[in-house]
């Protein structure tokens, strides 16, 4: 039985989307601040206001339009997965939530921004710095890795021979015991 004040997966969509778009709209406007590092933990974790043209991490600068198809196919792919998804595979329809929240979160920028993403994020040590970043991207990183060892485990469970193969069927399919 499932309990009904459990936070439902499809949440982490619009909760990503909606912090990404706030921090996002703060961001630009301390954006005089934020051109200089503003120091959170100190090197270790800094904002700073940066555009980003590229896709992941900066990377594959191809252009706004091919970047907003890919962006709206993408979300579009990630809803249908969602909803053809067993309901019970919580964890795996969560991730792709996240996914999506991201997804949508960097669309929004590249529609209304030229094309640019507004990145802010900047962990390292010293001159050691990881890609710039948001939380759309976050959303995306960590949904994707959750979904990806969702998935892993799920192909374990399935090749493990200690499960017996009544326990991998679904219940309609399981054999009939009088």
């Amino acid at each position: 039985m499932t309990n009904r004040l459990s936070f439902p997966p499809w949440l982490w969509a619009p909760l990503i989307l909606v912090f990404d778009f706030v921090s996002k709209r703060l961001v630009l406007a301390n954006e005089t601040t934020l051109r200089a590092k503003v120091e959170v933990i100190g090197d270790l974790v800094r904002f700073i206001y940066v555009r980003n043209p590229g896709s992941a991490m900066g990377l594959f600068p191809v252009g706004r339009v091919f970047l907003v198809a890919v962006s709206f196919a993408a979300s579009l792919f990630l809803v249908y997965l969602y909803r053809t998804t067993d309901p019970s595979l919580r964890i795996r329809r969560g991730a792709m939530a996240a996914i999506l929240g991201g997804a949508v979160g960097n669309l929004i920028d590249r529609i209304f921004y030229g094309g640019l993403v507004v990145d802010f994020i900047d962990v390292g040590i010293g001159t050691h710095r990881f890609y710039t970043f948001n939380v759309a991207d976050m959303g995306v990183t960590v949904g994707g890795a959750i979904l990806f060892l969702c998935i892993l485990m799920e192909g374990r469970m399935q090749k493990d021979p200690m499960v017996e193969p009544t326990e991998l069927t679904s219940p309609d399919q399981a054999p009939d015991h009088e």
